[in-house]
C-alpha cells in the first residue's frame, strides 16, 4: 500500500467522523483526489476486514461493516442513542421544510416543541440559520451536517419521498 493510501485510511481511523474533500486536499495531493479516494475506498472495502469506508455527509468515514452490527451491538451497545417519537417528527419537518420556524413546526405537529427543539439543538442535529423576514423576526431552523451523518445520508436528496415513506410504513404494519 502506498503512503497516500496509508495516510487516507489512518486519517479516517483516527478522525471517527467523516472527513471532507477540503480537509483531505490539505493532507494529500489534490490532483484528481476524489477519484483516487473512491478507488482507495473500493479497494479497502473488498478486503472484508470488518471495516468499511463509506461516503457520507459529504465526506469519507471508516465504520464497522453493517453486516456485523447485530453481533457487535450485543457487546458495545448501539452506536447512538435513539430519538423520541416527538424528536423524530420535529426533525422530519425541519428536514423536509427547511428553513422553518418553530411556530410553523408547532402548527404542523399541533403541540409545543420547545423541549424537543432544545434537545435537537443540543445534539447538533439542527441549527439556527437566521431569521425570517416577517414581524417578530422568528428564528429559522435547518438540519446540520451531523444530521446527515447521524441518519447515514450523503445529502438531503436521499430522504425518502412521501410515496416511498408510505410504502415503507405499510410494510412495517
Amino acid at each position: 500500500m502506498d503512503k497516500e493510501k496509508q495516510l487516507f485510511t489512518a486519517s479516517l481511523f483516527l478522525s471517527g467522523k467523516p472527513l471532507d474533500i477540503a480537509f483531505l486536499n490539505k493532507l494529500l495531493d489534490p490532483f484528481n483526489l476524489e477519484n483516487r479516494l473512491l478507488e482507495y475506498s473500493e479497494e479497502f472495502n473488498k478486503q472484508e476486514n470488518g471495516l468499511k469506508i463509506r461516503f457520507i455527509s459529504g465526506g469519507f468515514q471508516m465504520a464497522a461493516d453493517p453486516t456485523l452490527t447485530q453481533t457487535l451491538e450485543k457487546y458495545f451497545g448501539e452506536r447512538s442513542e435513539t430519538l423520541s417519537r416527538g424528536s423524530l417528527e420535529t426533525i422530519s419537518i425541519i428536514a423536509y421544510k427547511q428553513p422553518v420556524t418553530k411556530a410553523e413546526i408547532e402548527k404542523l405537529r399541533g403541540v409545543d416543541c420547545s423541549g424537543t427543539m432544545r434537545t435537537l439543538l443540543d445534539k447538533n442535529l439542527i441549527t439556527v440559520a437566521g431569521r425570517k423576514s416577517v414581524p417578530g423576526r422568528p428564528l429559522l431552523y435547518v438540519t446540520t451536517r451531523y444530521f446527515l451523518e447521524y441518519f447515514g445520508l450523503n445529502d438531503l436528496s436521499e430522504l425518502p419521498t412521501f410515496m416511498e415513506w408510505q410504502a415503507l410504513r405499510s410494510r412495517q404494519q
